[in-house]
């Protein structure tokens, strides 16, 4: 099926549109991108998919293989676990460099992103449709990016959300539909609450907390099991 893409910047619309159809878990892990088969989809030209590949093998979402093109990125247990240990490292940084740099504005951005993210957090339990989920999962984003957005040092913020992008991947992988006995949404206003309250250490720990138990969800997850070491 062909998708409709912008007349301009095609090159950066098709690395998004693939970047997202390969987190979304439209293509499984190993499996082969075939050049023709993309410019079809996204209706661009080989070279702009080559490119779009490329820059998505810097990513860590693709690799390229000699003499046999691309492919999805594996994935593992392992891999998963040490994404986390560098993603907690890199996500702790941003947050108190946030905390201690971040003015009126930051805060309001922070409370309307997590205004938002309730909002729909309450519609998703509610209703459960596609669409819901997928503005649970920009609001989620969102509300991640205003806590860090204060950094004030790009290059940290560059590679956030970079390992952002694969914990994401990791969660549609795993078929993750529910998480039993977790209040997501308590765990959200608590890291808010204590960067609010430019309490770094605290808010920190939770959000620490917040994406290793979103981990341990992942692992013992069905889908996951089967995945090996």
């Amino acid at each position: 099926m062909n998708i409709e893409h912008p007349k301009t910047s095609l090159t950066p619309w098709v690395t998004d549109a693939l970047r997202e159809a390969i987190v979304m878990a439209q293509y499984a892990p190993l499996e082969k991108l075939k050049i023709a088969d993309l410019a079809m989809r996204f209706g661009a030209s080989s070279g702009i998919v080559r490119e779009a590949l490329s820059r998505l093998s810097a990513e860590g979402l693709v690799q390229a293989l000699p003499q046999r093109g691309f492919i999805v990125s594996p994935i593992s247990r392992a891999d998963l676990s040490e994404l986390t240990d560098v993603r907690v490292s890199v996500e702790r940084q941003c947050l108190a460099a946030s905390i201690e740099h971040g003015d009126l504005v930051w805060e309001a951005g922070l409370l309307s992103a997590h205004h938002t993210l309730q909002g729909i957090t309450r519609q998703v339990l509610t209703a459960r449709d596609a669409d819901a989920v997928a503005s649970w999962r920009q609001a989620h984003s969102d509300f991640h990016d205003a806590l860090a957005n204060a950094c004030g040092n790009r290059w940290w913020l560059q590679i956030r959300r970079q390992l952002f992008v694969q914990s994401e991947r990791y969660r549609q992988l795993s078929g993750l539909a529910q998480e039993a006995g977790r209040d997501i949404a308590a765990e959200h206003e608590a890291i808010m609450k204590a960067a609010l309250a430019r309490d770094a250490a605290v808010a920190c720990d939770q959000i620490e907390a917040h994406m290793r138990r979103t981990t341990n969800l992942l692992l013992d997850s069905p889908k996951f099991l089967g995945i090996g070491v």
